[in-house]
């Protein structure tokens, strides 16, 4: 009799033992994960670019941006940023880096650094600083801010060099369509920035494109409306990912429109020559 109730017991327990592997064999087919998913700071090697145009204040403009991300290691990432355009006649070009930390799932702290260069001034404007951002569901908080430097070029007088701030608030309404709302601060002047993003479907394209305007108002009659077309390049993934998974935003429009405000803000004399 005992023999016979041990044999029973040990089928019941084979027979459990063996529903309960199917089981989590068909959970792990199905993508569960054995353990959990630790997300990189830069999934892999991926870029941008970007071709936009607008008007700033009177003037015309187009510009052609683009950015490479690499990773560093789990929690390290490098981007190279490029910028080069027209403006009323006149060329423009710079380039920026980025060095960072990132937790995808909690924010992105990192060091900064610009340089861009004016033609119709011979001018430029530098910039280095710090960046962070911060994650919490839908939103997104970020700022850059650091210590920029001005060469107003020949026959202009010399800017003092100063402090600069850009902050943003953005809310993804949906996973691939971003809204956002921020500040300028620049050459001791305040602008208000508005911004949008939607990312198209993905089945139509074999790389991410999305469509984005750009809005600035702000003191002594600035202002500046821009819009265009971005090709990402890179996994297929949706844009709140792109932002926080891939390349950090890029400040070279800032450094294009900001660096005419810098110039006009001072007493320029006679002028070049």
């Amino acid at each position: 009799m005992i023999k016979r109730e041990l044999l029973i017991t040990t089928a019941l327990v084979s027979g459990v033992l063996h529903s309960a592997t199917a089981y989590s064999a068909d959970l792990y087919l199905e993508g569960t994960p054995a353990l959990p998913t630790i997300i990189p700071a830069v999934s892999g090697l991926n870029g941008k670019l970007a071709l936009s145009g607008g008007q700033f204040e009177d003037d015309e403009f187009g510009v052609l941006t683009g950015a490479i991300s690499v990773p560093l290691g789990l929690r390290y990432g490098l981007q190279g940023d490029g910028i080069l355009g027209v403006r009323d006649g006149e060329f423009v070009g710079g380039g920026g880096a980025h060095l960072f930390w990132r937790d995808p799932s909690v924010g992105l702290l990192g060091l900064y650094g610009s340089y861009t260069h004016r033609e119709d001034f011979d001018g430029s404007v530098s910039r280095v600083g710090v960046e962070g951002e911060y994650y919490f569901g839908q939103w997104t908080a970020k700022t850059l801010l650091g210590a920029e430097f001005i060469d107003a070029g020949a026959g202009f007088a010399e800017p003092d060099d100063g402090f600069f701030a850009f902050t943003d608030i953005s809310y993804y309404v949906n996973d691939d369509f971003q809204v956002s709302v921020g500040h300028r601060y620049t050459a001791e002047r305040n602008a208000l920035a508005l911004g949008a993003e939607y990312q198209l479907d993905q089945n139509l394209f074999s790389n991410g494109v999305s469509l984005f305007a750009e809005g600035r108002i702000g003191e002594d009659d600035y202002h500046a409306v821009w819009g265009g077309v971005r090709v990402y390049f890179g996994d297929d993934k949706s844009l709140i990912r792109r932002h926080r998974e891939d390349d950090p935003d890029g400040y070279g429009d800032e450094d294009l429109f900001d660096l005419e405000v810098e110039l006009q803000g001072f007493d320029s004399g006679e002028g070049p020559g």
